[in-house]
């Protein structure tokens, strides 16, 4: 995993126009919204001047180049998240050592943009912050990440079924990027036939399950319907690792409402092939969250698969 930015970048001071480049790279950047800046937006009993904000007003940014975030515009933030504004927040990579901007960052659920990550075609992109942590391989402490994730967990069937999905996804790529012996190398994937929503590579040699299989990724895919992941929905998943020229046989299929019998029964049909997939609803999605060691209830989790 990596550490922070280089002590000498983390203490340099910082000025306004430092700040006014970054929200001006921003604004020019074609992976940004419409940004407008100097507007003022009604936080009921506050009012405030973020650093930019969408013409509809119901999105702001706000760029801050120290290591926190200060308690003014924290206090600004979660306002604005109560009243329905989506923050998103720019700032520096060291920043997301710090767990009280990590989990202030959950809490008002902000996309970031990380303005020095170090694979540079993501550095003005806008993600949620789980996503953020996930690709930069940032370690989160057992404790904050049960918080963020009971947070992501308790607002997994809000919205859209597009909002449903992505919160889903967001959740699961933070939570597979904190188990040892993975890590997460794509965020919806895409091939010329095939999107995959979460590719764990596995990482390093151990004694966990997955590290004993001889096959270099995961697959792991999210469903957040209303109804049970039908048979159809394993069979694709199995046909996903049968394409991989045997480089995954493990795949995760988390489906919140659960699995139909036909679902369960197809995937022990297939047993006998060198795949598996460990089909993860709700009830094993909240033990596996709520674990004080994340990496052992998955391999358990792994294990029941692979024996079933």
């Amino acid at each position: 995993m990596i550490g922070p930015p280089d002590d000498r970048a983390v203490d340099a001071p910082i000025s306004q126009d430092d700040v006014v480049a970054a929200l001006e790279r921003i604004c020019a950047s074609n992976k940004g919204k419409q940004w407008i800046r100097d507007r003022e937006i009604d936080l009921g009993d506050k009012r405030w001047r973020p650093s930019a904000v969408v013409d509809s007003g119901n999105q702001l940014l706000y760029v801050s180049l120290l290591d926190g975030v200060p308690r003014f515009a924290s206090e600004r933030l979660r306002l604005a998240a109560d009243r329905g504004i989506t923050p998103t927040v720019a700032l520096r990579l060291a920043a997301l050592f710090n767990p009280e901007v990590v989990k202030l960052l959950a809490e008002v659920e902000a996309e970031v943009i990380v303005l020095d990550d170090y694979v540079r075609p993501r550095q003005l992109e806008p993600r949620s912050v789980f996503v953020a942590l996930a690709e930069i391989d940032i370690p989160v402490e057992a404790g904050l990440r049960r918080q963020m994730s009971d947070l992501a967990l308790g607002r997994v069937r809000v919205g859209t079924a597009q909002q449903k999905g992505r919160r889903l996804e967001a959740l699961l790529t933070f939570v597979f990027s904190q188990i040892d012996g993975v890590k997460v190398i794509e965020h919806n994937y895409r091939t010329a036939t095939q999107e995959i929503d979460i590719v764990l590579q596995i990482d390093g040699h151990g004694s966990r399950v997955w590290q004993q299989l001889g096959a270099p990724f995961i697959l792991v895919e999210a469903k957040n319907r209303a109804d049970k992941a039908s048979q159809q929905m394993v069979s694709v998943l199995i046909q996903k690792l049968q394409t991989k020229r045997g480089t995954s046989r493990v795949g995760v299929l988390v489906s919140l409402a659960g699995f139909t019998m036909d679902a369960k029964e197809e995937e022990l049909r297939l047993s006998r092939d060198d795949v598996c997939v460990v089909m993860v609803d709700r009830g094993q999605l909240e033990r596996l969250v709520a674990a004080d060691d994340l990496s052992s209830e998955f391999e358990t989790q792994v294990r029941r698969a692979l024996l079933r």
